[in-house]
């Protein structure tokens, strides 16, 4: 089990020196192996970190092998009946078939940065450029997707969110579950119209510590029990390493740095009675260049969450949480442009947004019916200064283009309340049947859009065909309000657009093969409705001014529309082995006038392959990401003139190469006289594929005076070599 990288905390009191195995176990190796040769002697294990145990008397245990003469037998512990559609869970849990991945996988699973969002890109439905944490899912825009930790909805959970978010908040080493819905989510969850990544953070029972380095981060993490082990405490600090690495670039990008901490106390006050504290900030600094320096940006991010959660069982059968918030966001971005004969400006943008809060979550089971009924309140103000002073001169960038001088000031100070309530019930009919249904109501008062209450109902349907074989349907509505910190001042824009909503429906078919092999098939159809005006660059999204370049356009439609067919194939460890295998076809199209245009991020074609292999001490996984090439607008050009056109008519009618990345991990486990130490190398996009994202356009003018343009298309992140270790003790 050493070889396992298992490390086991005892004492002799517990775990005497005379203590003896008595019986040829039937597990072969690893956490099993442990848990038959303790339960025999009425021990157990209790998880005191990522594979870290501590040796405990289980009570439980021993009533089962001295019981009471009179005692009655009691039923088995029911699985847990999971009815909702697209919803998968990466968890430490393996015996319930509803996981696609194990955390441990999630662990060894390749991840650039470390990025634990990057295990959710692997799933059906996700859409991935390689560089950002969080993509599009399901054809919706990323900002669709709620990201929730311990019970608090976060609001901008990204590191340098202005260039492209390719570090979220959730480090890895802290996320214990994560529960993620792709769609068709219960009325518990509101106000987003794609999906839900709902992650929970470790909760060690026993004093742990962790440091580690890579070439990205550097981090250390300390958990300790006090108060006869009724209270746990956690600590985490994380900083980025990629301001040094920045240095050794052969070209000048700029620096960029970030830091994040997260911590976490927890006391029971009784046993039935727990309360909780848990807090995560963030800062970031980045300064970055382009165009050897004739376009520079700095920017600066603040972000502290900080919550309250009392828990409180009432009996077996009703329980109630009431969780207390306060969020504060502090964004700042700077920039200019000096290219002489072509443009000159300046962007000052400076955000800063506050939301309290106070959320009450109950559960009831009367027996044939299960409930969950709550209430939210939020308080949000916040404040907006931007300033734009752009001149583009005659002949940018094309040699027919005209001059244009922009001047831009926007400065709203929205606040108001956001309040919802909630009711979701379950209630299994017969053998074979179960329901889920809900009514959600959402209304806001900070945007003054005075659009009133948004109901959302939903339902959710299980049928068991058999044992192995499960019918899932489900339909829904799903609203989504502009959020305080959604509005778009960079564009002019000044007052916040109602709220928009998306109706899903959903069906899905789930069988489970012997030996380990799972399939599900899922089949679903999204109509948006009311959606807001969204702004996009046609040709080049890596910039560091959007909207100071020429390619910014505004996409209004009125209506929306995704589908698609996702089928996702898993094999359960078979000895070292497992692995997965998904394929998706899928569109997403707006709806313009009468014509329907692919969205920039629509994707046919979307497969990926995991494999790991673990054996003793070594972990390797290797990962390929495949997906058809994502919509661009062709530049149109005058055969007579030469002149350069946007044609917004053929917007998306082009496609970019197809994107594919093989990505790979392996990690070694040594056991030290004290502790352990896990030592990984990592490569992202390992054949080093040109994934193509950006064109530019370069006029040439020949000799006989007429106009020529080269095309130049620039590819996403190149080969990403990543090394480090971690010390677990």
């Amino acid at each position: 089990m050493r070889a396992d990288g298992l490390i086991f905390i005892y004492n002799d009191q517990i775990v005497p020196a005379g203590l003896r195995i008595e019986t040829e176990p039937r597990a072969q190796r690893g956490l099993a192996l442990a848990q038959e040769i303790l339960a025999a002697h009425g021990l157990a294990l209790s998880e005191a970190a990522p594979r870290v145990y501590a040796v405990v008397r289980d009570s439980a245990a021993e009533s089962v092998r001295r019981p009471p003469a009179a005692a009655p037998s009691q039923p088995d512990k029911l699985e847990e009946i999971v009815v909702q559609t697209s919803r998968y869970t990466l968890a430490a849990d393996t015996t319930a078939p509803k996981n696609f991945l194990t955390q441990d996988e999630v662990q060894a699973m390749p991840r650039l940065a470390d990025e634990t969002l990057r295990a959710v890109q692997r799933l059906p439905g996700a859409a991935t450029n390689g560089v950002s944490s969080l993509g599009p899912i399901r054809g919706g825009e990323p900002n669709e997707t709620a990201i929730v930790l311990n019970g608090l909805r976060l609001y901008e959970p990204f590191h340098l969110k202005n260039f492209y978010s390719p570090i979220s908040l959730l480090d890895s080493r802290l996320i214990d579950s994560i529960e993620f819905y792709s769609g068709g989510f219960p009325a518990p969850y509101g106000d987003r119209m794609s999906a839900i990544i709902d992650a929970n953070s470790i909760r060690p029972g026993q004093r742990y510590y962790e440091a580690g380095v890579s070439l990205f981060h550097t981090s250390a993490l300390a958990a300790t029990n006090f108060a006869g082990d009724r209270g746990q405490a956690l600590l985490s600090i994380r900083r980025g390493n990629l301001g040094e690495l920045s240095q050794f670039a052969e070209e000048d990008f700029g620096k960029p740095d970030y830091a994040d901490g997260f911590a976490r106390a927890e006391y029971s006050l009784s046993d039935n009675t727990r309360i909780s504290f848990d807090a995560l900030a963030s800062g970031d600094q980045i300064v970055a260049k382009r165009d050897d320096g004739a376009q520079t940006a700095r920017a600066k991010y603040r972000n502290i969450y900080s919550w309250l959660t009392l828990d409180h069982d009432w009996s077996p059968a009703a329980s109630s949480r009431v969780i207390g918030s306060f969020t504060d966001l502090v964004n700042e971005r700077l920039g200019w442009v000096e290219q002489p004969g072509q443009r000159s400006g300046r962007v000052r943008d400076e955000r800063t947004f506050h939301i309290a809060g106070l959320r009450l979550e109950n559960t009831l089971d009367t027996g044939g019916i299960k409930h969950r009924f709550g209430a939210e309140v939020r308080h949000l103000w916040g404040d907006y200064d931007y300033e734009l002073d752009l001149t583009v001169f005659p002949g940018y960038p094309f040699p027919s283009s005209p001059g244009s001088v922009t001047t831009r000031r926007v400065s709203p100070a929205p606040q108001g309340y956001e309040n919802s309530a909630y009711w979701d019930m379950r209630s299994t009919l017969g053998q074979r049947w179960t329901v889920e249904a809900g009514m959600r109501v959402d209304v806001q008062t900070y945007d003054g859009s005075d659009d009133g209450e948004q109901w959302s109902p939903r339902v959710s349907l299980l049928y068991a065909l058999s044992p192995t074989t499960k019918l899932r349907a489900g339909w829904g509505r799903f609203f989504q309000s502009q959020g305080i910190n959604e509005l778009q001042v960079e564009d002019g824009v000044s007052q916040f657009y109602p709220a928009q909503h998306a109706d899903h429906a959903i069906m899905s078919l789930e069988h489970a093969f012997d030996r380990g092999f799972n399939v599900r098939v899922e089949a679903y159809r999204k109509y948006y409705r009311r959606i807001h005006p969204r702004f996009e660059n046609l040709f080049d999204p890596l910039v560091l001014f959007p909207e100071a370049e020429f390619d910014r356009v505004m996409v209004d439609a009125h209506s929306a529309r995704a589908e698609g067919v996702e089928v996702l194939m898993q094999m359960r460890p078979m000895g070292p082995w497992s692995g997965w295998l998904s394929y998706t076809w899928s569109q997403v199209t707006d709806r313009i006038g009468t014509t329907d245009v692919p969205r920039s991020w629509d994707q046919r074609h979307a497969i990926n392959l995991g494999v790991t292999w673990a054996s003793g001490p070594w972990t390797a996984t290797l990962v390929n990401s495949f997906h058809s090439g994502w919509p661009t607008t062709a530049l149109t050009i005058d055969p007579v003139t030469g002149t350069a056109n946007i044609d917004l008519a053929a917007r998306n009618r082009s496609r970019f190469a197809d994107f594919n990345s093989l990505d790979m991990r392996l990690t070694r486990t040594f056991i030290l006289p004290r502790g352990a130490l896990d030592v990984f190398v990592e490569v992202s996009n390992a054949f080093s594929r040109e994934n193509p994202c950006c064109v530019e356009y370069v006029a040439r003018r020949n000799a006989d005076g007429s106009l020529t343009y080269q095309r130049d298309v620039n590819s996403w992140l190149p080969l990403i070599p990543s090394l480090g270790v971690l010390w677990r003790y």
